[in-house]
């Protein structure tokens, strides 16, 4: 089995000097979820996942950005959760992409630590051969750490209630994987993951100083690339990785 997998944090599609999407002339904002797309197109990733991502909204420029994306990338299936919504005002939150059908679907929201758009999806990857690793993308709070810890386990105790699988996770950790007891850490020692040691810093844009957004696996699954984008189409850089597999 081979999969190829991206992780991008779109900041709602304004990730620079308008960082509110709805006080963006709509042709720039646009023309940011294009150059995402393109982006995404061009990588032809098996499956995406997205954070900072916007259904339509007051807050969005009235525009739904996962549609808008997964349409011009050529994403025919899309797994989306809103973290943080108030009816036409807000629709805040992940979403997974893939070009293979996307099933057991699920979608949490961390709310109870703050009014953020921070959680995660996840779903199991589906081809011709039936049920594949379960993917997940997943965002968590950048403030605090005590919250990013409760926040870790409340997706492992989620995620051991899923049926036994490989398991990609992919996202904007807001902690680096060398922090000692971190999140990675203890979402790794929790679930038996593993990422390549080291790696580029991937936030903020243009000069980035902190490698904020991973891609996690399990057992059987191993990298075979792992690296990070050099496009400006956010504050963050996407990171790419292609996995390979025991054949089904």
């Amino acid at each position: 089995m081979r999969l190829k997998v991206l992780t991008l944090n779109v900041a709602h599609g304004a990730p620079f000097a308008m960082p509110l999407p709805f006080l963006r002339r709509r042709s720039a904002l646009l023309g940011t979820l294009d150059a995402v797309a393109a982006l995404l197109h061009r990588e032809a990733a098996d499956v995406v996942a997205l954070q900072e991502v916007d259904r339509a909204s007051l807050f969005s420029g009235q525009v739904d950005h996962v549609e808008h994306i997964a349409a011009r990338a050529g994403y025919p299936h899309v797994h989306h959760g809103v973290h943080s919504g108030v009816a036409r005002l807000l629709a805040q939150g992940t979403a997974l992409l893939s070009r293979h059908r996307l099933e057991a679907c699920d979608s949490a929201h961390f709310g109870r630590d703050r009014r953020v758009d921070k959680g995660y999806v996840v779903a199991t990857l589906t081809g011709e051969d039936g049920p594949g690793p379960d993917v997940v993308s997943l965002h968590l709070d950048p403030f605090s750490a005590p919250v990013r810890q409760r926040q870790v386990d409340l997706l492992i105790q989620a995620l051991r209630q899923r049926p036994e699988r490989p398991r990609v996770v992919l996202g904007d950790f807001n902690a680096e994987d060398t922090v000692v007891d971190g999140p990675v850490a203890r979402l790794c020692a929790a679930l038996g993951l593993h990422t390549p040691a080291g790696g580029e810093p991937t936030w903020p844009q243009p000069r980035a100083q902190q490698r904020l957004d991973l891609v996690l696996v399990s057992a059987p699954l191993r990298f075979t690339r792992y690296e990070r984008l050099p496009e400006a189409v956010s504050d963050h850089h996407a990171v790419v990785a292609e996995l390979a597999g025991p054949a089904r």
